[in-house]
């Protein structure tokens, strides 16, 4: 039977499974990084203001942090459970930033073919 309190649909009825999660964050974060990396080649570094540049370097070194966390996170599964939320929670944050410097990268190409 339908909760007739979910004003949200069907598909909410179930949250999805830890692993679905997981499995769906390391998903969006490959797309993006794979966006950025098109983005990046397209996209002439001189195109960007100082300002503009930081943000994108930022991303490039969070997402290499990010890595980083995420092997230590999976040493530390052996010894801490809640490790894989901190993992999920490291994926969605790089994820966030990325999306960030996509929208910024998308900008900056849509000024310099308009100029």
């Amino acid at each position: 039977m339908d909760d007739p309190f979910n004003i949200l649909g069907p598909e909410l009825d179930t949250p999805p499974t830890f692993d679905a999660a997981v499995r769906e964050a390391v998903t969006a974060l490959e797309q993006a990084a794979a966006r950025y990396d098109e983005l990046a080649g397209q996209v002439q570094p001189e195109s960007f203001t100082d300002e503009e540049w930081r943000i994108i370097e930022s991303a490039a070194q969070a997402v290499e942090e990010a890595v980083q966390r995420a092997e230590d996170g999976y040493v530390a599964v052996a010894y801490d459970s809640h490790a894989w939320y901190r993992i999920l929670e490291n994926l969605q944050q790089v994820l966030l930033r990325l999306e960030s410097a996509i929208g910024l990268m998308e900008s900056v190409e849509e000024r310099r073919t308009r100029d």
